[in-house]
């Protein structure tokens, strides 16, 4: 049944075409000419249609699609950790202040600002610091020697002891007494340590 089906089509197909091409042969040239202009136009009408139709699809693919009315567009970029820089996190910190060349020394009833290079030596005593300074004042300060050595250190001043810190600029001499002594400009006696030693020759150069 099927193969049948088939012939038949093959035969009507066939059979037009031959009427068609027998018809096409008894025409004239005016007939065969309106016959062509006719084709032209119905295959440049459908031709047209189809570009149009291939045109609006690629466009539409091309173009993201917009945002239906009342929606909101959310940006899911990670926000910027926000600093102010004028918060300092060890602002509340109670540390010596360092203003260039000077140290604040905080006391009782003041706080007395003094160059660096006004400092002969510190000493500890206990939690406190005992400072000399060249023109021959001393003052006790609440801060153990520490917190003064780690601020001075920048400044040249050297850690000879555990008790003491002392500025190379008022060195005289070294005393070999005691193993190492140094002797300052206005007569104070310096005790080097053994772990210390070496570091303090260095920097006073030998």
């Amino acid at each position: 049944m099927k193969n049948k089906i088939i012939f038949g089509l093959v035969f009507i197909l066939g059979y037009g075409v031959q009427i068609a091409h027998a018809e096409f042969l008894n025409m004239g040239t005016p007939e065969i000419i309106m016959l062509l202009v006719a084709g032209l136009l119905f295959f440049g009408f459908f031709g047209g249609i189809f570009m149009l139709i291939y045109y609006l699809i690629k466009k539409s693919r091309n173009t993201s699609p917009n945002l239906a009315p009342n929606t909101v567009a959310i940006n899911f970029a990670p926000p910027i950790a926000y600093q102010n820089p004028l918060v300092d996190g060890g602002a509340d910190k109670k540390e010596p202040i360092k203003v260039n060349g000077r140290i604040a020394l905080p006391q009782q009833n003041e706080i007395r600002y003094v160059n660096t290079d006004e400092i002969v030596r510190c000493e500890a005593d206990n939690n406190y610091t005992n400072f000399f300074f060249s023109g021959g004042d001393k003052m006790l300060i609440s801060k153990s020697l520490k917190e003064y050595s780690d601020l001075l250190k920048p400044h040249g001043f050297i850690r000879t002891h555990q008790s003491h810190l002392i500025n190379p600029r008022f060195v005289k001499s070294w005393l070999k007494e005691d193993g190492g002594t140094l002797l300052m400009e206005n007569g104070d006696k310096i005790p080097v340590s053994k772990t210390n030693r070496e570091l303090v020759k260095e920097v006073l150069g030998k």
